[in-house]
């Protein structure tokens, strides 16, 4: 159980480092920052590729990364990390599909953009924590920047079980 709020923190490493990229990324990094006070619910679609193009901007996400990860997570079942980690990287890139965001759980979200962004980043660095030396946090708890947002929106984070 711990393990799947585990990898909904790679998950949403994943969603981020996919987001927006370099196809055309033009000035939407700088309207990111002029949501911060919009509710989640209230974003249109530009909105929420806004805010995808700023978070993409003010992360990353590489692939060794994602191979120290997937290495850390391997380790917790008996495999080596670094032998993992090691054959992960050896993998050719994969091509990230292009640029659509997800407002999954946006609908009805009373959390705020700042809020949204503040989790997020806490997400990418708890996955970017994880290495072969520093093993992945089991206890299943979100960051604590993740708070305002698991409080007004679970679903946002895959949390919700009260069904929509």
């Amino acid at each position: 159980m711990t393990r799947m709020k585990l990898v909904g923190v790679l998950m949403a490493g994943l969603a981020l480092a996919a987001c927006g990229g370099d196809d055309d990324g033009g000035d939407g990094g700088d309207s990111g920052g002029d949501l911060d006070g919009k509710q989640l619910g209230s974003l249109t679609a530009a909105d929420t590729q806004a805010l995808c193009q700023d978070l993409a901007a003010s992360v990353t996400v590489t692939k060794e990364d994602l191979c120290e990860v997937a290495g850390a997570f391997s380790a917790l079942g008996g495999a080596d990390c670094e032998a993992t980690k090691a054959e992960c990287m050896s993998q050719p890139e994969q091509p990230s599909e292009g640029g659509e965001c997800s407002s999954t759980g946006f609908t009805g979200c009373t959390a705020t953009v700042a809020e949204y962004k503040a989790c997020m980043t806490a997400q990418v660095n708890a996955l970017k924590a994880i290495s072969c030396t520093t093993p992945p946090d089991t206890s299943g708890e979100q960051p604590a920047a993740c708070a305002p947002l698991s409080d007004k929106c679970p679903e946002v984070l895959g949390t919700g079980g009260q069904g929509s």
